[in-house]
């Protein structure tokens, strides 16, 4: 990958720019992870918003550079996606769909498989975060209900959902970026990943069943009582709805524009709803859209700043797809991944992605690990947090609850996916 074109060294005023674009991200990223928590009490998408600020009254970016790093067709791809679930979501089919699944479920084992298997079929199509915070109400009523720990199913629906997103190119945040860099079409990534998601759903299982044995003998001859809570559904919203998404999952499937085929059937369920905008429009998630918005124009002020730097650090890795080169890609992955979260390592290492000799498997490479690092600790992903906040009146999940089951399965899915995937690269079919 080529490095910094030489030429003259950097004036003063302009090396200071430099460091401030690189200040800048990292105070960012400190509030980002400190969240509520930072002195000033700012949220995540106010901390961002903060950071995207201070890149343009610097002058560490321009203001045609800040609009150009923004990516509108992800923004319009997760606005699309947001409101297509908020109608399904306000007229609680997939609450009752749920209830009437596990209703079914007969002992601790069985409801297991169950959390796992549907919250990771479920985040393939719905977005990993959105199954977590529908989820974790579910998973708590009935463990409750059922008089089994909630810990185990808990931690089961968070890393599901997690391992599951990776099947599509709308499972999750970095993958909808990856979509959008990697010239893969949605039923092209989904034919090739469909397949090692749910052989590591498989594994997250098995490690589960092991890790929990104890809790799930101790009631193992417990039953899931069958009689779930009564919910409402709307039915007509609940088809309109349905039928608004699988119309876009169908047109995605035969190649349409992701962006596109999301903001249209989003449009249309608007207007076939009839009812007033409003109420669907309220459950998308502004915020979420101005945290990307915000990562898009700090992760652009540095890597402007610091592109020698970057050029060299990921020369390291190699463009050549080697074993070695996969191995170090896989593992620098992981680790970015939890330091600097999915979503903006996958922004940072995109520029070298587009520099290799295989870069389709290289962004299919990076999907797979930096979903999959998402399950090593508690801040590992956004789903995770979801999981644990949602569950805090009721159940304590702590660092080390994440991190005795994260360390195992982010090691073993990562592994399993990454030798899965280079068989498919050497068979010709990535």
């Amino acid at each position: 990958m080529p490095l910094r074109r030489p030429g003259p060294e950097p004036t003063a005023s302009e090396g200071q720019l430099m460091q401030a674009g690189t200040t800048i991200f990292i105070l960012s990223y400190v509030l980002i992870a400190l969240g509520e928590g930072s002195p000033r009490k700012l949220d995540r998408p106010t901390a961002a918003l903060v950071g995207a600020v201070l890149m343009l009254v610097t002058g560490a970016l321009s203001q045609s550079e800040a609009a150009a790093a923004i990516d509108l067709r992800t923004l319009a791809l997760l606005f699309g996606l947001m409101t297509l679930l908020a109608g399904l979501l306000q007229s609680r089919l997939p609450e009752a769909l749920a209830f009437a699944l596990l209703a079914r479920i007969r002992g601790p084992y069985a409801l297991l498989t169950a959390v796992v298997f549907g919250s990771g079929i479920a985040a393939a199509f719905m977005l990993n975060d959105t199954v977590c915070l529908l989820g974790t109400p579910l998973v708590l009523a009935v463990t409750a209900r059922a008089r089994v720990p909630a810990t185990p199913y808990l931690l089961a629906l968070a890393t599901g959902a997690n391992i599951g997103s990776v099947m599509t190119l709308t499972g999750n945040p970095q993958n909808i970026l990856i979509g959008h860099a990697s010239g893969w079409s949605w039923s092209q990534f989904a034919l090739r990943m469909v397949p090692i998601g749910l052989l590591c759903l498989a594994a997250d299982w098995v490690l589960l069943r092991v890790l929990y044995r104890g809790a799930l003998i101790t009631h193992g001859k417990e039953a899931v009582p069958s009689a779930p809570p009564r919910v409402v559904v709307d039915i007509g919203l609940s088809r309109k709805s349905a039928a608004a998404f699988a119309t876009f999952l169908v047109a995605v499937a035969l190649g349409a524009p992701m962006a596109l085929s999301a903001v249209a059937a989003a449009a249309g369920l608007l207007v076939w709803a009839n009812r007033p905008p409003r109420m669907l429009l309220e459950g998308v998630d502004w915020s979420l859209l101005l945290f990307f918005a915000g990562l898009f124009v700090i992760v652009a002020g540095l890597v402007k700043a610091d592109e020698g730097v970057l050029n060299a650090w990921l020369a390291r890795i190699g463009t050549h797809m080697t074993s070695a080169t996969v191995a170090k890609l896989s593992l620098a992955t992981a680790v970015g991944s939890n330091v600097v979260s999915n979503v903006p390592f996958v922004l940072i290492v995109g520029r070298w992605v587009a520099h290799t000799a295989n870069p389709r498997f290289a962004w299919m490479l990076v999907s797979l690990t930096s979903t999959f690092a998402g399950n090593l600790t508690l801040l590992g992903s956004v789903a995770n947090v979801i999981v644990a906040e949602r569950a805090s009146p009721t159940v304590a999940l702590r660092f080390r609850d994440f991190l005795r089951v994260g360390l195992p399965v982010t090691a073993t899915t990562t592994v399993i996916g990454v030798l899965a995937l280079t068989v498919f690269w050497r068979l010709g079919w990535v």
